[in-house]
C-alpha cells in the first residue's frame, strides 16, 4: 500500500480486505490509486471501512471511509491485488483434447489480473474436453472446457421419440459417442438406426416432424 495514509489506517484497511469473503484467505495487496488523497482526522472516534452493497473487494474497488464522530465520509479508490494458486496448461493443448494430469499444472500468481472463471484446482479440469486450444502457460478457465462424452459407442441408451402429439420411448445401442447436445446414432433391436440429440447421460431424443 502506498504511503499516503496513516499507518494505523493502513493496517485497518489491510485487515478489512483480508477478512472479506471475496478473497477467502488469499494473499492480498491493497494499492492506493491516488497517493495524494487526503483522509481527515477522526478525533475521538474510529474510522469505519465499508464497500458499496454488492461490490467485490477484488481489483479496482472503492472503499468508503467514514467517521461518524466528525460527520465525514471519503471514497478512496484502491486496486486490490489478490494472489493465489491457479491452473495453467503445461504444454500446448489443442481444442478437443481431453485433459489428463500431465496436461496442466498449478502455479501461483495474481488472480485479480486473470479472468473470473480461471480454475483454482486441477480436479475441476480432469475428464473434460477443451473447447479451444491453449498455449503452454495459458490459464485454464471454466469456459474453456466442456464435458467429455456422456454416451460412448456401444452404450445402452433410452431412445425417446417425440412428435407433435405423442412421445414414445424404447431401448437401443449407441453407434457413435457424444456429449450433451450432440447428435448421435442409435441402433434399435430391429436393426433400424436413428439419429437423435443427447439429452442427458443414457438418454437420446429423436424429434419427428
Amino acid at each position: 500500500m502506498q504511503a499516503a495514509l496513516a499507518p494505523d489506517l493502513e493496517r485497518e484497511i489491510f485487515r478489512y480486505v483480508q477478512s472479506s469473503p471475496t478473497v477467502n484467505g488469499l494473499r492480498v495487496q491493497p494499492e492506493l490509486m491516488d497517493p495524494n488523497i487526503t483522509v481527515p482526522a477522526c478525533a475521538g472516534g474510529a474510522i469505519e471501512i465499508n464497500v458499496q452493497p454488492g461490490a467485490r473487494i477484488w481489483g479496482r474497488t472503492t472503499l468508503q471511509l467514514r467517521c461518524a464522530k466528525a460527520g465525514w465520509m471519503v471514497n478512496v479508490p484502491f486496486n486490490i491485488r489478490v494472489f493465489g494458486n491457479y491452473v495453467v496448461a503445461s504444454q500446448y493443448l489443442p481444442a478437443g483434447q481431453k485433459l489428463e494430469p500431465g496436461d496442466i499444472r498449478v502455479i501461483e500468481g495474481e488472480l485479480s489480473a486473470l479472468p473470473d472463471d480461471v480454475l483454482r484446482t486441477p480436479r475441476n479440469a480432469y475428464e473434460r474436453v477443451l473447447s479451444r486450444s491453449l498455449q503452454m502457460g495459458s490459464p485454464v478457465g471454466l469456459n474453456d472446457l466442456k464435458e467429455s462424452s456422456v454416451i460412448k459407442t456401444g452404450d445402452p441408451v433410452r431412445l425417446v421419440l417425440k412428435g407433435k402429439d405423442f412421445e414414445v420411448s424404447g431401448e437401443g445401442v449407441a453407434q457413435t459417442a457424444g456429449m450433451i447436445g450432440d447428435m448421435v446414432r442409435v441402433r434399435l433391436a430391429d436393426g433400424q438406426v436413428l439419429q437423435g440429440r443427447v439429452l442427458r447421460p443414457s438418454v437420446v431424443v429423436v424429434t419427428l416432424e
